[in-house]
């Protein structure tokens, strides 16, 4: 997974952060699928949908809501 800095518009980033509220979900994710179903649309006909790999990666160790305690936890 990359990390990456996007410059939205103020309504699109209001939108996003609604419904990852609503949906109780990270902003993360709701970008991701957003992304995803847009780039399924514009694919030629015939390809291969696109599909985001998924990976278990166990629990978390840090709430990563929490800035002091992630900090913490990257300097260790």
């Amino acid at each position: 997974m990359k990390r990456t800095t996007l410059i939205l518009e103020d309504g699109c980033m209001d939108g996003v952060r609604e419904l990852a509220s609503k949906e109780k979900r990270q902003i993360s994710e709701v970008v991701n699928e957003l992304l995803a179903e847009g780039l399924a649309r514009r694919a030629p006909a015939g390809t291969k949908p696109f599909e985001l790999p998924t990976f278990s990666m166990g629990r978390a160790r840090v709430n990563l809501a929490d800035r002091d305690a992630l900090e913490q936890a990257m300097e260790s």
